[in-house]
């Protein structure tokens, strides 16, 4: 993002970024997991009094194209691929990625789905 003051707004912005790409590739289901609780709270509620009001309504009208939207909280050590990719996105040129994961996250999403089949 060439311009962002706060995280809020960058997660904000993620997430419909993400809703667009959903939408784009034919997805009917979209699971958010976050560890930025406000915003997780602001698109459950659909509104937000905060400087991204205008995009948490953007996610919430967007949002309405899918059969099925959930928001959850996550903590930040749930949610390393995230952090990993935000911390990779600071010093590289913007990309999507559809089929191949960047290297550095292998790894992460290894450990991710070993956790959850170990449920």
């Amino acid at each position: 993002m060439d311009l962002c003051f706060d995280s809020f707004t960058a997660e904000a912005i993620a997430v419909r970024f993400g809703l667009n790409l959903a939408n784009t590739v034919g997805c009917s289901k979209f699971d958010v997991n976050s560890d930025g609780v406000e915003v997780v709270n602001a698109l459950s509620q659909g509104y937000s009094s905060l400087v991204a009001s205008s995009i948490i309504d953007d996610c919430y009208f967007m949002s309405l194209d899918f059969s099925h939207v959930t928001y959850d909280h996550c903590n930040r050590e749930c949610n390393r691929v995230a952090h990993e990719l935000a911390r990779l996105a600071r010093f590289s040129s913007s990309s999507v990625w559809m089929d191949n994961a960047p290297d550095e996250v292998i790894p992460l999403l290894v450990n991710d789905v070993t956790l959850l089949i170990n449920e």
